[in-house]
């Protein structure tokens, strides 16, 4: 017998008639008529070959073939209810699993703390992993599950498979310079200064980097790049000492602030945002971990 004939109402009316041993109070259980519950048992008898429930007095007794079909039909309707339909919240608090975020060193260094705090808080167990975000993989790996949340600047997400929560927070960019850099007007690095100094650049997989660069090729500022690196955090052995000068956003400036060698200053120009997102797939979109997992990361962004 293959599965194509096979009905899971069926199963439905065998486990009403086991517990029940009776059509009529089979019928009652289901819902349904006594003849569509008795159709029922017909269809099982021939699928099965075998008369399943006969009558013995005043009861539908089962038949040998029913006793051994008995165990495993209620297995498979316990596992249905449970396992498929049921829509059992996710409990973080008891929750053993490993989440994966797409996200740059910006968003190491910057969110994952705060996030990883609030999880150690209200879900011991979650693990957590990070993967930097590739451009053209970033869709792909959301879609195959091997990445649960993307958290940064992605512009280019436009997939209609794709769902994205908007202004999680902004940032802007700033300067980063050595105390004593001698290019400093008063302490202030003025437009002058920041043209003519010697420039790192990071070139990230990430895209914020782009947006700085666009708006500096709109107002015609052109920087004297000496160096290209791509992380922000080599910045902490590069900058002091030297006549270097770095643009970060802002969000990435807290890992700076406690070096008493390296000073923040505003652009010398007004500064372009970047809004931070986050990112899922659309067959995520109602999955009760995931669903906690972006309430929690919006929490813990928008009330920073």
């Amino acid at each position: 017998m293959g599965l194509h004939g096979l009905d899971l109402n069926f199963l439905l009316v065998f486990e009403a008639l086991w517990e029940t041993r009776s059509v009529s109070r089979a019928s009652e259980k289901l819902g349904l008529s006594q003849p569509a519950t008795s159709h029922a048992l017909a269809k099982m008898r021939s699928l099965f070959n075998d008369p399943l429930f006969v009558r013995v007095k005043n009861d539908m007794q089962p038949t040998p073939r029913a006793v051994e079909m008995a165990q495993p039909i209620q297995q498979v309707l316990e596992f249905t209810r449970v396992q498929i339909l049921s829509t059992q919240p996710f409990d973080a608090a008891r929750a053993d699993k490993t989440f994966t975020f797409c996200m740059t060193d910006v968003g190491e260094t910057a969110y994952l703390p705060a996030i990883v705090e609030e999880i150690r808080r209200t879900a011991p167990d979650v693990r957590l992993r990070t993967v930097s975000p590739i451009a053209a993989k970033i869709e792909e790996t959301l879609e195959s599950g091997v990445v649960d949340l993307a958290l940064g600047y992605f512009p280019d997400l436009k997939n209609q498979g794709m769902f994205q929560q908007n202004i999680l927070r902004t940032s802007g960019f700033v300067c980063l310079t050595d105390k004593d850099n001698p290019r400093l007007d008063g302490g202030q690095l003025s437009m002058d200064a920041f043209i003519g100094s010697t420039h790192v650049a990071i070139k990230t997989e990430g895209r914020s980097q782009e947006v700085i660069d666009k708006t500096m090729q709109d107002l015609k500022i052109r920087r004297r790049i000496f160096l290209v690196v791509p992380h922000f955090l080599s910045l902490l052995s590069l900058i002091p000492h030297t006549e270097l000068v770095a643009i970060i956003p802002v969000d990435v400036s807290l890992a700076f602030q406690n070096n008493p060698r390296l000073v923040i200053h505003p652009l010398p120009f007004s500064s372009p945002t970047v809004e931070v997102t986050q990112v899922w797939h659309a067959k995520h979109h109602k999955d009760a971990s995931n669903l906690w997992l972006r309430g929690l990361v919006r929490r813990v962004l928008q009330h920073r």
